[in-house]
């Protein structure tokens, strides 16, 4: 296994912001992975998440707010809590880092949002277990509630923590 890189904070701390400075100081062509980026409407209200691979910045429609009353958003799309997670960008996102372990190049994987979905072996459980399998060093996000249940369930031995404190970015 690798080196595991935990950064950790509460919600809406910056850990996302800081997996994409740290993404932007690694050697190029080392590194890639995926950011779960906040979307809003255009009058400025939370509808959900897109997921951004790092190293090309292709982002998809990924996490949605749940609406009882709407046309599921595709049909192999499954909830959690009050959102809608779509399956498509999971796949995708899980033959990418299948090719990221694949390349020789790539030393640094980068995943951000690992939590309470993946607790329930659903989101990228999957992918996690493949990463935490690999020889390559990784950078986690996960909330500081979810720190030890992800830390314990995936048996991360000795996790590097990266705190984020006092950084609370608005949510808009």
């Amino acid at each position: 296994m690798g080196r595991v890189n935990i950064i950790t904070g509460e919600m809406n701390s910056g850990k996302t912001t800081e997996l994409i400075r740290l993404y932007h100081e690694l050697p190029v062509c080392t590194a890639d992975g995926f950011a779960s980026i906040k979307v809003f409407s255009e009058q400025g209200a939370f509808e959900g998440y897109d997921l951004k691979r790092l190293a090309t910045g292709e982002t998809l429609p990924f996490i949605r707010l749940s609406n009882p009353d709407a046309v599921p958003l595709q049909k192999d799309s499954f909830g959690f809590d009050r959102f809608t997670f779509l399956r498509e960008p999971l796949v995708a996102a899980e033959q990418a880092i299948r090719d990221f372990l694949s390349d020789p190049l790539i030393r640094t994987i980068l995943l951000d949002e690992i939590g309470p979905v993946e607790l329930q072996r659903k989101g990228f459980c999957r992918a996690l277990k493949m990463l935490l399998a690999s020889d390559k060093d990784l950078y986690l996000c996960i909330n500081r509630k979810n720190l030890d249940p992800v830390v314990n369930k995936f048996g991360i031995m000795a996790p590097r923590l990266i705190e984020i404190e006092d950084k609370t970015f608005p949510s808009r």
